[in-house]
């Protein structure tokens, strides 16, 4: 197919913006982080470690994620995931957009979430697709817009069928591209295609499109014309996605390829380990936490936590 300046894939049929996008919220820009829940051994939220964490995050990030896929929402307390909300929202304090995720199995139940999200001080609400039950692409359309009819936050589509196993597809997108209270969506799923194409679609949509995953490739996509990142490493090097972003757009390749290569190390690090274990057991080493992870998600055993320690001493990353 053609493509844009951009690389991005024209897209017949989506050559107009729709009015309803011209008065919607603004979407979610620049680099996000999933913040990790912190939790002490008996699985409570580490609400001092949360804190520290939050106020680590302020300085290298355009916004938080409370409750992604990172903050373990579909194992945790429920008790724990209001807390973590509430705790981050609070030490926030409107420095930072926030975005929270509500995505549930049942529709009623993500609805539910995005009202306690509001209470708690969220700018956003990031839904995932149903899981567990099976789901055609007309349920999971379904899914997306009774959420975004009731929530009273402007709603972040989260496209991550790995974990779901529920994809939101083009005919989703299409459906849901008209709807006032969808305003971006961030794509997990690797697919370059299907990730140009959403770019192409923004004339369509008016959403603004986040890149969720393929960190190895995070400077091609930098160069893809995106609007932001949603990266959990932001984690364990904040301020590494968005000091990337600048050398790429600053033509300074030097630069970007030596971020490239911390991004690159970290990534791998998550390959040889269960990679939640170790995003919160490098974040741990580094001084905040405990690293634990809810059950069933594996603990990091001492040779893991000793590749850890070694990992981000080699690449500057050990307090």
């Amino acid at each position: 197919m053609p493509t844009t300046a951009h690389g991005t894939q024209e897209v017949a049929g989506l050559d107009r913006t729709d009015e309803s996008a011209r008065t919607r919220t603004p979407g979610p820009r620049g680099v996000f982080c999933p913040i990790i829940t912190p939790l002490d051994a008996d699985e409570r939220l580490d609400e001092a470690a949360l804190r520290g964490h939050v106020e680590r995050l302020v300085g290298g990030v355009d916004g938080i994620m409370v409750l992604g896929t990172g903050g373990e929402l579909p194992i945790l307390r429920d008790d724990v995931a209001s807390g973590a909300i509430e705790v981050v929202a609070d030490q926030l304090a409107g420095r930072l957009p926030l975005a929270c995720g509500i995505g549930d199995a049942g529709t009623a139940r993500a609805v539910d979430r995005a009202a306690r999200a509001k209470e708690a001080g969220a700018d956003y609400a990031a839904v995932c697709g149903p899981y567990y039950y099976r789901a055609d692409s007309q349920a999971v359309t379904r899914h997306f817009a009774m959420i975004a009819d009731a929530s009273s936050l402007p709603v972040v589509l989260y496209n991550i069928p790995k974990c779901t196993h529920t994809p939101l597809d083009r005919d989703a997108v299409l459906a849901l591209a008209d709807h006032p209270n969808i305003v971006g969506i961030k794509d997990s799923t690797g697919d370059r295609d299907f990730f140009d194409w959403l770019l192409a679609a923004r004339e369509r949509t008016g959403w603004t499109v986040l890149q969720g995953t393929a960190e190895k490739r995070a400077s091609e996509y930098w160069r893809s014309g995106m609007d932001g990142y949603v990266s959990g490493l932001e984690n364990v090097a904040p301020g590494t996605m968005r000091a990337l972003a600048q050398a790429v757009a600053a033509g300074d390749d030097g630069q970007a390829a030596a971020l490239q290569e911390r991004i690159d190390a970290l990534v791998d690090l998550g390959g040889r380990h269960f990679w939640l274990s170790v995003i919160k057991g490098a974040v741990a080493e580094q001084g905040l936490g405990g690293g634990t992870v809810a059950a069933p998600l594996p603990s990091l055993d001492e040779a893991a936590r000793a590749d850890v320690r070694e990992t981000l001493d080699r690449i500057g990353l050990l307090a």
